[in-house]
């Protein structure tokens, strides 16, 4: 009998790197891949492609369990900010009906789609492997100091419950990923840019320039951490970072390569959450001191880095992030308006 590998979000970043990592390296395997939309323009091309396409929403057990039908491997992740667009959260919380901040209400959403992928895998006999996209645990690493970083915790709360249900036990594994190389590029509001009147541009966070971020090239390394963790032992929680830079190490990468000027600027706390009707800004803003105060992981002792797994013998390339910046469409980045 074949392996089977179901990926949840087959049309995602994540996923689809996934299924791209092991069509090229796993021929061997059947591959399967959820959507919430099996005609779209996205998930036709991976059908195309070979990959079985099956309708499946993470709000929904029973699909879920459908889509795990026979599967050996299966990797899941959540994604906090299309439920923060597809929900109507954000609504309720600017006419008051709800109060900020509004990372509260999805982190609840998020932590029961979570579970419903382990419930789900959970009732799958032929599973040899649940691996989970994780996060830090800030409100525990932090010993209580940061406890609004919703969109970190919240994967790491489903961690831990997969982690505990007896049916897993010795069948999950996560992937703690770092910062993802394609946020600066696809969403640039969210790393505090803006633009001078002279045209060179300011990143703005509350962040020293020098603290280590260990970032990912999703689309071209997550594939390998995934791989790896189907053949390492269970419970293996491994550290997703293809290179560590501070983030104003990484600016003059890009400001070099786009040809542009433009510095960082370290700002407190207080200033990073001004005009913060949403809350959005305060949960960002914990998880930046979080990592320069605690470190990205927080000193987990149970996170691993790729090099501790290569050294067992499991093979993981990683990407450089200068060429990422090279291949990536900066459009975004340099369509940030100038201030007034």
């Amino acid at each position: 009998m074949s392996n089977v590998l179901v990926v949840i979000g087959a049309t995602g970043n994540q996923g689809r790197a996934v299924l791209t990592y092991f069509q090229q390296y796993e021929p061997s395997y059947k591959l399967r891949g959820t959507s919430r939309n099996p005609s779209s323009d996205a998930a036709i091309a991976l059908a195309k492609s070979g990959i079985e396409i099956v309708k499946a929403d993470l709000n929904d057990l029973d699909s879920l369990k459908h889509a795990f039908k026979d599967a050996t491997v299966i990797f899941a992740y959540t994604a906090g900010s299309e439920i923060l667009q597809s929900s109507n959260l954000i609504p309720k919380v600017m006419s008051g009906e709800l109060k900020p901040p509004v990372g509260q209400y999805a982190y609840e959403i998020e932590v029961q789609q979570g579970k419903n992928v382990a419930d789900a895998a959970a009732t799958i006999p032929t599973l040899h492997r649940l691996v989970w996209s994780s996060l830090t645990d800030v409100r525990g690493r932090s010993g209580g100091k940061y406890v609004q970083a919703y969109h970190l915790d919240s994967k790491y709360t489903v961690w831990q419950y997969m982690r505990d249900l007896p049916a897993l036990k010795d069948k999950a594994s996560a992937v703690l990923m770092g910062g993802f190389m394609d946020n600066l590029a696809n969403t640039p509001q969210q790393w505090g840019i803006s633009r001078q009147t002279n045209g060179d541009f300011l990143v703005s966070l509350p962040l020293q320039k020098d603290c280590p971020i260990p970032w990912v090239d999703v689309e071209r390394d997550t594939g390998a951490f995934v791989h790896a963790l189907t053949k390492a032992s269970p419970g293996t929680h491994v550290l997703g970072v293809s290179e560590w830079l501070g983030t104003g190490k990484y600016l003059e990468l890009l400001f070099d390569h786009l040809g542009v000027k433009g510095r960082f600027e370290d700002i407190s706390f207080e200033a990073a959450v001004q005009n913060d009707p949403l809350g959005l800004k305060l949960q960002f803003a914990e998880g930046f001191r979080f990592a320069e105060e605690f470190g990205y992981t927080g000193g987990d002792p149970e996170v691993v880095s790729p090099d501790d797994l290569e050294k067992q013998g499991f093979s993981i390339p990683r990407s450089k992030i200068i060429h990422h910046i090279k291949r990536t469409d900066w459009s975004k980045f340099l369509g940030t308006k100038s201030a007034a």
